[in-house]
């Protein structure tokens, strides 16, 4: 079979042949005088006479010139005078697609532009055989098939726990990978809170503390992980749900534990976020656990025991992996229409190097050490993300303004926390009408030179929304990034201590503090605020022509109101991890109802891989 070298419609596994320029018969490519050769690329130097070499301020490649050398063979001259025309008619054509398959697996597409001959040679003889020389200007990669990503949902809670780390939860069959402190432990059918079984712990009544506890798992210092348990007691007693935390050679860290006050045989969810110390090697999730040498007859039933990390769900963010091509590409987003209503603003951000996993993105006002004024919530409120006494209340009683909530030691340590972010914490206040002013400070733990945001006085909701209080870079200060000429990163210590502050300025109300969102900003960022349109099936982020638009049940572009976009749409690379940042909702369009933890998007990514000369099997 000859290598394909077609001028096609589309791009697409069955395009259109509008004139195949290979096929053997009448066109014949030669390959001395053919060149695919990639494009040239275009560097911006600086340079002075103070220093040796110079320095690469920027990169980018230049359009490319394919060199077709095209034999020609008809039976007739007028034969040949028509397939010259049809030659001349596509190279004419302000945009074209010319397929390259030289043998390969996959082809290969270039998006042409308006191009010529550079020379025709007539053969001597019967004028039925010409030689061409064409040179055809095309962007700079070739692309590949378009890649449709499996669809994904992505959660607006960004404490959204992931998938249950530990095994057995459920106890359908048995009590494996589960043992007793101070009791027993039995499978058992006569209650369940899920499915049909439960976990039976009965005190033995002599042990001071009786608990359940999971085989232990390993953690990572530094991640927030949560404990939850549902829970049926014979009496109304305080039960508790904890973890244990172990160093690597085994020895205890330390051992939390929150209870809740249960009702006597009725089933009770309890729930506690922990962030695992800098040493822990192990956490072992403990369940049904009672204090003060609980009698035989306390007996508790447990299901739906499980540990799962913090924000480990698509809280916020997804990620795209096994990109094929050879470099970065524009991720186009199709947003499902039931997931984009009430005139939303969302934040979208790219983290596309080291372990985006390890990258900051939310810290809950329970886990922050509280400043002036600020007390923790009475109760769970189920407006707000976390667990426990998940917000942080400012009642003003003695400062107007001043630092309310502070996330100490926040970030931990690694490599992965060094960026730019922007700044988003959640806030809602108890009058709407009154005036608040709020800024962000990062300052050392230790004490020194600290930054300073500025003030945003924005307008604000009973019900939670995001502020954008600008950015902020970590580390402070002077950063090498590398070791020297080493090319070995250099971790960021977790000694920053990451702050809020709220004046009120006017008003008589409360304010709350939920929690503070990181949006990395060093990469591609973007703010869209979408359309608001019923009728439409979906929303597409189009981040090759930085838009968006609308389209309808068959695929067909709807009108749609203008849709403003600012920053860059994302792109994502081959070879590396590409995490998705994905703000649903930051509330600042909507009035009354606002940023909804409840609130899911489906979003289908896809894309087309970009080459810079031909395609390998599965790239």
């Amino acid at each position: 079979m000859p290598d394909v070298v077609q001028f096609v419609d589309s791009i697409s596994a069955t395009p259109t042949v509008r004139l195949d320029l290979n096929d053997d018969q009448v066109w014949s490519l030669k390959y001395e005088g053919t060149d695919f050769t990639p494009p040239p690329l275009r560097r911006a130097v600086a340079q002075t006479l103070l220093a040796d070499g110079g320095r690469v301020t920027a990169a980018a490649y230049d359009n490319r010139l394919l060199r077709l050398r095209l034999e020609l063979k008809d039976t007739t001259v007028d034969a040949v005078a028509s397939r010259t025309q049809e030659l001349m008619r596509e190279l004419d054509r302000p945009t074209n697609i010319l397929k390259w398959q030289p043998g390969t697996t996959e082809p290969v597409f270039f998006r042409t532009m308006r191009s010529d001959t550079n020379r025709v040679t007539e053969v001597p003889g019967t004028g039925t055989f010409k030689l061409f020389d064409v040179d055809v200007l095309a962007e700079p990669f070739a692309y590949g098939l378009k890649e449709t990503l499996p669809q994904t949902t992505v959660y607006q809670d960004p404490a959204n726990p992931g998938p249950d780390l530990n095994a057995n939860p459920y106890f359908e069959t048995d009590t494996a990978d589960w043992s007793a402190v101070g009791g027993t432990i039995a499978r058992s059918t006569a209650q369940a809170h899920e499915g049909v079984a439960s976990l039976l712990l009965t005190p033995d009544g002599v042990t001071a503390t009786v608990e359940a506890q999971a085989t232990p798992l390993a953690v990572s210092a530094g991640v927030a992980y949560q404990a939850s348990a549902w829970v049926r007691c014979a009496v109304t007693r305080t039960v508790n749900v904890g973890l244990n935390w172990r160093r690597a050679n085994n020895s205890l860290i330390s051992a939390p534990r929150v209870g809740v006050g249960v009702a006597a045989n009725t089933w009770t969810l309890i729930e506690a976020a922990f962030t695992a110390p800098a040493d822990a090697a192990t956490a072992t999730l403990v369940a049904g656990n009672m204090t003060g040498t609980p009698p035989a007859s306390n007996t508790v039933f447990i299901d739906e025991a499980r540990l799962r990390q913090v924000g480990g769900g698509n809280a916020c963010y997804f990620d795209v992996s096994g990109i094929r091509g050879d470099v970065e590409t524009p991720l186009f987003l199709r947003l499902e229409q039931g997931s984009i209503t009430d005139q939303r603003r969302s934040v979208i951000g790219v983290r596309r190097r080291g372990n985006p996993a390890a990258m900051p993105l939310a810290v809950q006002a329970e886990t922050m050490t509280l400043g002036a004024d600020a007390t923790l919530g009475v109760s769970t409120d189920a407006a707000m993300s976390g667990t426990g006494q998940n917000y942080a209340r400012v009642n003003f009683a003695t400062l107007a303004g001043a630092v309310r909530v502070a996330a100490v030691n926040w970030p931990p340590a690694g490599t992965d926390v060094r960026g730019t972010y922007r700044v988003f914490p959640r806030v809602r206040v108890s009058v709407p009408a009154d005036v608040m002013s709020l800024w962000f400070e990062l300052a050392p733990a230790g004490g020194g030179n600290q930054v300073v945001g500025d003030k945003v006085t924005p307008p604000l909701s009973t019900a939670p929304r995001y502020i954008d209080l600008g950015l902020i870079q970590l580390p402070i200060g002077a950063d090498p990034v590398t070791d020297g000429y080493s090319g070995v990163p250099l971790a960021v210590g977790a000694a920053q201590n990451l702050s809020v502050g709220v004046q009120r300025v006017s008003g008589t109300g409360t304010l709350d503090i939920d929690n503070i969102l990181l949006v990395p900003a060093d990469d591609r960022l973007c703010i869209v605020d979408w359309p608001v349109d019923a009728t439409l099936t979906a929303l597409v982020l189009d981040s090759a022509r930085a838009s968006v638009y609308a389209v309808g049940p068959s695929g067909e572009v709807r009108a749609t109101q203008a849709v403003p976009l600012v920053g860059g749409p994302p792109l994502v690379s081959p070879n590396v991890s590409n995490r998705i940042v994905f703000v649903q909702d930051t509330g600042e369009r909507q009035s009354g109802v606002a940023n909804r933890l409840t609130s899911t998007t489906l979003v289908t990514p896809y894309y087309w891989p970009k080459y810079l000369y031909v395609r390998g099997v599965g790239s």
